[in-house]
């Protein structure tokens, strides 16, 4: 057998073996070849059909139609009649190498209407699926944070909500600068959700904690093959993730060199390459930056670009530190335990001013740590200074032992200063008004200072 003939056969016996029905006709109408799924469908053996026209099998064929438009139907609702099977099928032209109409094909697409149901059904779970799935996704890459979130009525902090939410607003990239553990990431979370971009992803990236041959294939993706031990379909990006939303690159300060120069490029064309490709991708977000460095000193010392600084420095908002607004600090404490499950949990006058003296270096992040660190210790539901950090013990002791300084320096000087008095008063007989001049003082002011000290006219001593 021919090379030409086996072909010919393969296709012959795949039609033939189809579970549902097939039949080809040429340009006339007249059935070339029927498969035995079709020939049950009209009660007939195969042969029975060959060699008669398609209107003689079934009169209402759409066949006849198709090889006039030339022009092919598909999804088709075909009733037999007398009862039979109601079926959904396409009908095709067929044209040769020359585009010569030769003839047509028929084909059923469901044999009963049971397999109809079981395909919808089957879709339908399908997209229950992908709705889960984008909705997982939605929430993994949305902003658990609002400027609700942000929680302070400090003048302060509320100039900074009131300034944010303008920002929000406008489509410019916004420079945040505040320090350690200030809450610099849910301040970009806040402009996100109140941004006309809110839907979109909110996509975070800490600039610090990317080792920098890592960085560019992260955030900037890489195609297929691109080095070594890449995976073999490449990578999205995380830039290209934030698509239509926010990107946050939270300690931007710490972005190398090479990566600042093409993310300037992807900011001024709104496209970018992955790593090893020539194709560009188009991409539209709103930028947040947030660092707790001197931007201006990195670019003196040439460890930042001065073109990406001013690309992305066009919005600044300056978040104030903890000790900038300790009168926050009780509302945040009382946040902290609610957040933590101990909403009936108290903290005491003593332990709050500790709290309140503190110079919190480690801002809010250290504050709900010390909370943290607090409740597993406290008893009775009530927070003491006991229950404290050491660090936060250690500097109410020396705030107590300072205070005690205090007074007793006070003390000495107190006594010091009516040792003094006494004796220029023995010295000028008694005479208050020559005792005011020598001191430099007013006549008032010796008695004032005699009626404090306790000195009477005549003492000898104290």
């Amino acid at each position: 057998m021919g090379k030409r003939e086996l072909r010919d056969t393969l296709i012959k016996v795949a039609m033939s073996n189809l579970p549902t029905g097939a039949f080809i006709c040429d340009r006339e109408g007249v059935v070339q070849f029927i498969n035995a799924a079709y020939a049950k469908y009209l009660g007939l053996r195969p042969e029975e059909a060959i060699g008669r026209h398609i209107t003689e099998l079934i009169p209402t064929s759409g066949i006849p139609a198709v090889l006039r438009s030339r022009k092919a139907e598909l999804r088709q609702i075909r009733r037999f009649p007398n009862g039979g099977a109601t079926l959904i099928v396409n009908r095709v032209p067929l044209f040769d190498d020359d585009g010569e109409l030769i003839g047509a094909l028929s084909m059923t697409l469901f044999d009963t209407a049971d397999q109809v149901r079981d395909l919808l059904e089957h879709v339908q779970c399908l997209d229950k699926k992908v709705s889960s799935c984008q909705r997982r996704i939605k929430s993994a890459l949305s902003s658990p944070y609002t400027v609700e979130s942000i929680i302070g009525k400090s003048e302060s902090i509320a100039a900074f909500k009131s300034l944010l939410l303008r920002y929000a607003r406008t489509g410019a990239a916004v420079l945040i600068l505040g320090a350690t553990g200030s809450g610099k990431e849910l301040a970009a979370g806040a402009i996100h959700a109140a941004s006309s971009r809110a839907e979109g992803p909110f996509v975070s990236i800490n600039c610090a904690a990317i080792p920098k041959e890592l960085f560019e294939s992260e955030v900037f993706g890489y195609a297929p093959g691109a080095f070594s031990g890449a995976r073999k379909e490449g990578s999205v990006g995380k830039i290209e993730v934030a698509h239509q939303g926010t990107l946050f690159l939270d300690e931007v300060g710490d972005l190398p060199l090479q990566a600042q120069a093409k993310l300037l490029r992807v900011l001024e064309e709104k496209r970018l390459f992955r790593l090893g490709s020539s194709q560009p991708r188009d991409v539209d977000f709103r930028l947040v930056a947030a660092t707790n460095r001197d931007l201006e000193a990195m670019i003196t010392a040439g460890t930042f670009r001065e073109d990406l600084y001013y690309r992305i420095n066009s919005m600044k908002l300056r978040l104030p530190s903890l000790r900038e607004r300790r009168e926050d600090i009780p509302l945040l404490v009382r946040f902290f335990l609610d957040h933590m499950g101990a909403g009936e949990t108290v903290c005491t006058e003593e332990a709050m001013h500790a709290l309140m003296a503190y110079s919190w270096p480690g801002n809010i992040r250290e504050l709900r740590n010390a909370v943290g660190h607090a409740l597993s210790l406290c008893r009775e539901g009530r927070v003491s200074p006991a229950d404290l950090p050491p660090e936060l013990r250690r500097h109410t002791l020396c705030l107590d032992e300072n205070a005690d300084a205090k007074g007793r320096l006070r003390a000495i000087a107190r006594s010091s200063e009516a040792q003094t008095l006494l004796l220029t008063l023995r010295e000028q007989g008694w005479n208050v008004a020559k005792t005011a001049r020598f001191l430099g003082l007013s006549r008032a002011g010796i008695y004032v200072k005699m009626r404090r000290f306790g000195i009477r006219r005549g003492q000898s001593g104290m």
